[in-house]
């Protein structure tokens, strides 16, 4: 039920400031004499930017549709051409204020969920380089032990092989087994060595 109202209520407090955002200013101009004697719409951009900030591009072309009818109606029954034109002009104003609040508003957005994606990725990535390193620590301890013995045994083998004489193809495989268990190990030296060093904290 509550998820069934969530957009109305959106809509409502979207438009709501909108509206809010005019009404106040139509207030402050009434409460405060002299404001805007000279400049009749002055006050008018900032309830459009408020609109368009806070409700997005909707509510601030209905504040800047009230911004002519605002604009009538501060200037009472002393309208002339010259009114008119510059009423025009703000109520043009209004509509680019949107235009550039709106889009403002949504870069910024889209660029906090960029954010939000790289630091899913990189939190990703430094787990499965974790796990990683663990799996070939694991390997690393398993195998580098059964490695050594090997090597070490068919080193004593062939060494005892060749004191007694044996040359060639007698001790040619069990020098090809030391040569292999030693390359093995080498190559798994490496593998329990962390991918990323230890941070540690500067003084």
């Amino acid at each position: 039920m509550m998820r069934s109202l969530l957009p109305a209520v959106d809509f409502a407090r979207r438009y709501g400031t909108a509206i809010a955002a005019v009404a106040i200013t139509v207030v402050v101009k009434l409460l405060v004499n002299g404001l805007g004697e000279d400049h009749p719409f002055v006050l008018l951009p900032v309830p459009v930017a408020i609109a368009a900030w806070y409700g997005g591009r909707g509510p601030g072309l209905i504040a800047a549709v009230l911004v002519p009818i605002i604009g009538t109606f501060f200037l009472g029954g002393s309208a002339d051409i010259g009114d008119g034109i510059a009423l025009g002009v703000v109520t043009i104003e209004a509509v680019i204020v949107v235009l550039i609040t709106a889009g403002l508003k949504n870069a910024l957005r889209r660029a906090e969920e960029s954010r939000r994606v790289a630091d899913d990725a990189r939190r990703e990535l430094s787990f499965a380089v974790a796990v990683r390193d663990e799996v070939l620590r694991l390997w690393h301890e398993k195998v580098r032990g059964p490695l050594g013995r090997l090597e070490l045994r068919a080193s004593e083998a062939l060494a005892t092989l060749e004191r007694d004489g044996y040359r060639g193809a007698a001790t040619s495989s069990l020098r090809a087994v030391v040569d292999d268990a030693g390359l093995l190990r080498r190559i798994t030296m490496g593998w329990h060595a962390p991918s990323f060093p230890a941070r540690t904290d500067e003084a």
